[in-house]
Order: C-alpha cells, then structure tokens, then sequence
C-alpha cells in the first residue's frame, strides 16, 4: 500500500500565482479526477501526477526560461517525493511519464490512459473563462498587455515582428485556441466545446473593442434589437423554428427587454421526427430531400407560424459539422427560410467556420435577413 501524496503537503510546494500556483493545482486536481473516472484511468497515479505536475515551477514561474523546463524539473521532484513514499518503480515511471508530456509545446505527446487525463485537465484550465483571466493575468505579470495588434506576420507564421509585443491576445491567437483539437478524451472534448467558445467570445470582443470595430450602429444596434420595434409597428409576432442552431435565434431574441411582446416562441426541431410531429414537414419530403433542403426548411417555417399562431416565422437548418457533409451538401451548408403573411423566401448559405461558427453565423443571418425585410 502506497502512502498517497496529500492536498495538504502539495500546498507547501506552490505559491499564490495566478496561472501555476495552488488554485490551478487544485482546479486541475478536480478536472483530472472526474476525468480518470469517466475514462477509467488509474485515480491513484493521475492524483499525485496533478498535485506534482507544476511543483518545482512554482517559485519560478515568472522566468520564462524556468517555465520552459518545468515539465522535467516537476517529474524529477515527483520521483524523490514518491520515491521517499516507498511507491514501486512502475507507479513511479507512470507519475512521472504524466508530468513531463503534461507541457503543450514539450513535443512528446502523452501516451498512457493516465497522462492523457492529466494533459487534458491542465489544457482545460487554459480556456473557458478561467483561461482568459489566466492569459491575462500571466500578461500583466510580464509587463505585457491584454491586447495588441498581432502583426500580419504574426497571423500569417505565428512569428512576431521586430518590437512586437506578445500581449493575452497574441497568446490567444497561438495557442489557446488550439488547445481544443489537442485533447485526448471524449469527456474533455466535450466540456471543451463550452469553454472554447466562452473564450473565444472574449477575446474576439477585446479585439473588436481595442480596435473600435464595436463604434458603428451595425454593431451595437444587434438586429435582435433593431426587428422589434418594426414588428410591433406591423402588428406581427414572430416565431422559431430551429435545427442546427438548437435554440440560439430564440436565445439572441429573447436577450432584449421586452421581447414578449413581439416573440411568441420557438420550436428546436433537431430530429427528423421532431421536424415531422412540431412542425408538420411530411416524411416523404425529408426522404426525398433531407432536413438541409429548400423544401423541408419552408416547410419548417410555415408549420412554426401554424403552430403558434404568429404572422412571421424563421426556420433554420444546416451541417453545423464537424462531420456530416457530403459532395453535395458540404459542412457548413445552411437553409434559411423567412415565412411572412405574403410569402415564404429561403436561401442558401455554406459556411467556412467550425461547429459553433457556423451557429453563429446562422443566427446572425437569419436575423439580418428578417431585418431587411422588416426594413422593407
């Protein structure tokens, strides 16, 4: 029986900075053990590989040339810490393996069950909200800014220019957002989704704001804001129907005070039966053309201005992607149809971007378009 390294004894080897200090031990400690457990890691290794992952670092972890090196000096420590436990060899090589191929730019990729948690529950504390204060944080402590202008040659190569800075934004740019597609284990990828897309939801509004791109009508005047006045004036309530955007029309809408009193409603109908029983699009016209179709996505709409009884519809349905796209239909391909008192209008669009990406630009669109026909 080993002698287990304790919560108590690793604090003594940390100090109280933001990005490596204890509450990144004990946040990454938590992470990797739900993680162990939901892949059926061994929790005993991964417990004492994230208490020592970052200990000798610590005191140094303002010298960038420490920092470069702190995955080999942390396995070492780890190996006189649980050596003087009396832990076997094999328990010994398992702990350290996990530290030292932890670092994202150490370039030996972590190969065993246990140090694939342990890499995914370090990464995970790098994006999410979290990881903006902690880019931030490490920034400021460098004399570094939040944000500057990455230079072209940066955007291009991920080399900076001569003078330039490497701000929180630059950090972002480099490495941040890569750390998704980085990630071993499925439940990591999946709480990564979420806090990918809260960072980049961040760092894109810094840029925005440091650049001044959020100073026109366009962009703090959202067209969530801007159609309900013009439906009220008309006399019309609105309402969704919604498939590869699973809510976020409805959500965009429903952020704006008084909303109420122009938006009826939503329907999420992701499957095609849902589209069948919610909405009334027929079977044999999802068979013939599939849920991404001109036919189907008018019909959406239709059946959503039936369902609850409003004068304005927005239907929407697309390959948000990763996977799912064809020659024919390729991923980012998007239905849009707007159902007024008049007519039924719809529209296709293919979009370049990543799952949440093309969400976004889903809604974005369809609520521009109601806005232009609202306009007249």
């Amino acid at each position: 029986m080993t002698t287990p390294v304790t919560i108590e004894e690793a604090r003594a080897w940390y100090d109280d900075d933001p990005t490596h200090g204890f509450g990144h031990i004990l946040r990454v400690l938590r992470m990797a053990e739900f993680l162990a457990q939901e892949a059926g890691a061994n929790l005993e290794i991964v417990r004492a590989a994230a208490l020592l992952h970052d200990a000798t670092g610590a005191h140094g972890h303002l010298d960038s040339a420490a920092r470069s090196e702190h995955h080999n000096a942390s396995a070492a420590f780890a190996r006189e810490v649980l050596t003087a436990k009396g832990w076997p060899e094999a328990k010994i090589a398992a702990v350290e393996e996990a530290i030292r191929t932890h670092r994202f730019r150490a370039g030996d990729p972590p190969r065993t069950l246990e140090a694939q948690v342990l890499f995914d529950a370090d990464k995970l504390d790098a994006i999410g909200a979290v990881g903006v204060v902690r880019a931030v944080a490490y920034a400021l402590a460098h004399n570094s800014p939040a944000y500057a202008r990455p230079s072209a040659q940066f955007l291009e190569t991920g080399q900076k220019a001569p003078g330039e800075q490497h701000s929180a934004y630059h950090e972002y740019l480099f490495k941040l957002r890569r750390l998704r597609e980085r990630l071993f284990t499925p439940a990591a990828k999946a709480i990564a989704a979420r806090r990918d897309a809260v960072m980049r939801t961040y760092f894109e509004a810094l840029a925005d704001e440091m650049e001044g791109r959020d100073l026109t009508p366009e962009a703090w005047q959202a067209p969530e804001a801007l159609v309900g006045p013009l439906l009220v004036e008309r006399g019309w309530r609105l309402a969704t129907a919604e498939s590869c955007t699973g809510g976020l029309i409805g959500s965009r809408l429903t952020d704006i005070p008084g909303s109420s009193a122009y938006f009826a409603g939503g329907i999420v109908a992701y499957a095609y039966d849902a589209k069948v029983r919610l909405l009334g699009v027929p079977w044999q016209v999802l068979e013939a053309h599939g849920a991404v179709s001109e036919p189907v996505v008018r019909l959406m709409a239709e059946g959503a201005k039936r369902a609850l009884s409003v004068e304005v519809a927005i239907a929407v349905s697309g390959i948000a992607g990763p996977t799912g796209g064809t020659a024919e239909k390729p991923v980012g391909t998007t239905w849009i149809a707007i159902s007024t008192p008049e007519t039924t209008l719809a529209r296709r669009f293919v979009w370049p971007h990543d799952r949440v990406g093309n969400k976004k630009a889903t809604a974005e669109q369809a609520l521009q378009w109601l806005l232009e026909i609202l306009s007249g």
